[in-house]
């Protein structure tokens, strides 16, 4: 069995189909129909079973699949660690970023394109769901979002915690000059949530401070993107409890962050990745440009 046979039968699994995984590896039908018949042979095992009109992958199947994956993706960092060796740090970086967390980004990927200036970033911005949906398909190596729930799965490097911030128009905050307001006085207000999603407990937490007081939140709107949100708080629409990191610097004009008292919970920006593949010597120097630049602040 050689990584040729694997990337066959993983096309073939992918595309659904040996016609469809023929197309995609631009070869003929039938030696592709062959080299799935001689990797079973080998291996002395029914790898997929084939019916007139239909096939399904066998148990074998499904455990050579997920060895073809990992093996061709660790031979897929392998090549492009030799390539950046033989021509220096270059290569792309796939990362991905909540809008919470949005604001952390732009000096670190400054200063790591000062140092590596070959390398090409792509970036994902997304809700926390979408950016896990995109590490486990492995369209991104690296995250940067609240910390989930369950981590389980992940490497996770922590991020100075963050504590929540009320988010209120400058005209409001003129006619009372307040520096700090307690929940009763949020009660007061029309109140703009972050929406809920699945895995991350900021909304509930939200939700929570007011149960705490015995307190029913005037909500009169619900949004899962923070720049939606903050332009609705800039309209005086209402106004919204928010991470510190959120309050973006070109709605400064427009709104005014608060403290909030006795509220001490706090949420946890952070870099993650998957457990069970390796890192690129250019996701590792990027996580590194990342703390060094937060222990900096």
């Amino acid at each position: 069995m050689d990584l040729r046979q694997l990337k066959y039968f993983k096309t073939i699994v992918d595309e659904g189909s040996i016609t469809h995984a023929a197309n995609k590896l631009h070869m003929a039908q039938p030696p592709l129909s062959q080299q799935l018949k001689r990797l079973e042979v080998e291996l002395n095992t029914i790898l997929i079973k084939r019916y007139r009109s239909d096939w399904e992958i066998t148990e074998t199947g499904r455990m050579l699949y997920e060895f073809a994956k990992k093996t061709l993706l660790e031979m897929e960092h392998i090549s492009n660690e030799i390539l950046m060796v033989e021509e220096g740090v270059k290569g792309t970086l796939a990362i991905g970023v909540s809008s919470s967390c949005l604001k952390l980004l732009p000096k670190v990927v400054k200063s790591f394109r000062n140092k590596y200036p070959n390398v090409y970033i792509k970036i994902y911005e997304g809700d926390s769901s979408y950016l896990e949906n995109l590490l486990a398909n492995h369209k991104i190596e690296l995250a940067l979002m609240v910390l989930p729930l369950n981590t389980q799965r992940y490497h996770v490097i922590k991020l100075h915690a963050e504590s929540f911030k009320v988010v209120m128009p400058i005209k409001w905050y003129e006619d009372r000059y307040l520096d700090v307001m307690s929940l009763e006085n949020l009660n007061d207000y029309p109140i703009l949530m972050l929406g809920p999603m699945d895995g991350y407990f900021a909304h509930e937490t939200i939700l929570n401070y007011f149960t705490s007081k015995n307190l029913e939140p005037n909500i009169v709107l619900e949004c899962k993107d923070v720049f939606t949100l903050l332009n609705f708080v800039a309209e005086e629409v209402g106004i919204a409890v928010l991470p510190q990191s959120e309050v973006h610097t070109v709605f400064e004009n427009g709104v005014k962050s608060l403290s909030i008292e006795n509220v001490k919970e706090e949420i946890t920006p952070c870099i993650i990745s998957i457990n069970d593949y390796p890192l690129t010597t250019i996701a590792n120097k990027f996580t590194d440009e990342f703390q060094t630049y937060i222990v900096e602040q």
